[in-house]
């Protein structure tokens, strides 16, 4: 059996959190999945609780920092970085994983407070570009939370839109919510 890394661990924990939820995060049959042994795991984790921790940080930064950084790598005009943003968003989101990880923070409050921190975080730098965008706080923070709750809402709705293309759909939503300026009152 090939020796598999801590990564591979995680990945494979989280693809399971994904399909079967957090009690169906095991060790022997993640050991299984990947093709090794148990032994393997305690080479890396300590115990199972230290790799449900590791995972929820390994998402937190790959769902969040990481997706910022590759927003921010998209210059410096605060529309641009905001439109790879919400690309990024909608085409690498894994709702399986978001709502596993949510249904986990319902019954976990160390796990519900880095959810809180990840969205705390998710709208900030949304409220951050839509405010370097010209747009006053109040309506910064409204936009913002429309668009988190779009990009996140959209995976749990219906994909029919009729003659238009759920690509479309969101580029138009995106359109509105964060056009540059502020709108009328």
């Amino acid at each position: 059996m090939a020796k598999k890394s801590r990564s591979d661990w995680l990945r494979a924990g989280l693809r399971r959190l994904a399909r079967d939820g957090v009690d169906g995060v095991r060790v022997e049959p993640l050991a299984q999945e990947i093709g090794v042994t148990k032994g393997s795991f305690y080479w890396h984790f300590g115990d199972r609780a230290e790799l449900l921790d590791a995972m929820l940080e390994e998402w937190a930064e790959t769902a969040t920092e990481a997706v910022i950084a590759q927003a921010e790598a998209a210059g410096a005009e605060p529309h641009a970085r905001l439109e790879r943003l919400t690309r990024i968003a909608t085409e690498g989101f894994d709702a399986e994983l978001e709502l596993a990880l949510r249904d986990w923070g319902r019954r976990d409050s160390s796990v519900r407070a880095v959810l809180d921190e990840v969205d705390r975080r998710r709208m900030s730098y949304l409220r951050q570009l839509l405010r370097e965008s010209g747009i006053e706080a109040a309506e910064a923070e409204a936009r913002a939370f429309l668009l988190y709750s779009a990009l996140l809402g959209d995976h749990l709705l219906s994909r029919s839109h009729g003659r238009f293309s759920r690509k479309r759909v969101l580029q138009l939503a995106f359109e509105l919510l964060a056009s540059p300026g502020p709108t009328e009152s």
